[in-house]
């Protein structure tokens, strides 16, 4: 028990960060040089962009993603918990099912609300699929999360257990963006695997808005968002873009959010466009992020 304790006081403190720092850039590393021989066809302007869009939301995430969310969870931890001393064989399990079920529904939003989709939608537009990818963000995306968060502060886990398994699953966050690794037999039907994943990040119409989980796939089996793999998934927007310059790539979300707002007239029109789902339209015409677009285009 001993043991487990110092774990998650370390993974749960300052070397969070590090850790998750040092699972991604390992994991970068390592892919790259497995692609040698294993994916000659791998972009590495795609991967430096992505490297670079996650060390620009990292440094602007410090306040937004990491400080203001921490504060939230301690306040409603110290002031609000219902459970008092709750043992550490029962902090993680709870710790780990509200994290995931948190990922799910605040996912699930960053897809079906414009605004926040406008802030995600920089996450899947890599043309390609591995390591580097996974930590490619905007550094707003993920804003409702601490209001899900919390909900294990209320129930008695601590911060510091909360944050070890969130590093934890993170971890495996990272690795579900593995392009070396392919089916994986019945855990595909449990887990966020990589081929699982790849589906959430491809643009075909079936695959759209489809497996939200981080770590279980158990939340998408439940809520109807479960997509096995078929055709072979094609990474990337329904609207794709090429740009590999972190400095601008950043703003596709935004670029394209504003582009819907543009076509509109009518101030009511425009405003739906933050809160409906991105591919909503005022005038019924398929604009960016829907999934006829691609068939739009082409008649």
């Amino acid at each position: 028990m001993e043991d487990l304790s110092s774990a998650i006081d370390f993974l749960g403190g300052p070397a969070a960060i590090w850790v998750l720092a040092g699972v991604y850039f390992g994991s970068v590393m390592l892919e790259r040089v497995w692609a040698i021989r294993g994916n000659p066809e791998y972009k590495n302007k795609d991967a430096l962009c992505s490297i670079g869009l996650n060390l620009l939301s990292s440094v602007l995430k410090l306040l937004v993603g990491i400080v203001v969310p921490i504060a939230i969870y301690v306040l409603v931890y110290d002031n609000l918990r219902l459970v008092d001393e709750l043992p550490l064989l029962a902090a993680i399990p709870i710790a780990f099912i509200v994290h995931d079920l948190s990922y799910y529904w605040e996912h699930r939003l960053g897809h079906r609300v414009g605004l926040l989709w406008a802030f995600h939608a920089i996450h899947h537009s890599s043309n390609e699929f591995n390591h580097s990818t996974a930590a490619r963000g905007f550094f707003l995306d993920g804003l409702p999360r601490p209001v899900f968060d919390s909900v294990a502060a209320l129930l008695g886990v601590p911060p510091v257990v909360f944050i070890a398994v969130s590093v934890v699953k993170n971890a495996f966050g990272i690795w579900n963006h593995a392009s070396w690794v392919g089916r994986l037999g019945w855990l595909d039907r449990w887990l966020a695997t990589p081929m699982i994943h790849m589906v959430h990040h491809a643009n075909q119409p079936q695959y759209i808005d489809r497996n939200y989980g981080q770590v279980l796939i158990v939340w998408d089996r439940l809520f109807g968002t479960y997509a096995e793999v078929g055709e072979e998934p094609n990474p990337g927007l329904v609207k794709p873009t090429y740009d590999y310059n972190p400095l601008t790539a950043q703003f596709v979300g935004l670029k394209q959010l504003k582009a819907r707002m543009d076509a509109a007239e009518m101030w009511q029109d425009k405003l739906g466009y933050l809160w409906r789902p991105p591919e909503w339209s005022h005038d019924g015409v398929c604009r960016s992020d829907c999934p006829k677009y691609a068939a739009a285009e082409l008649a």
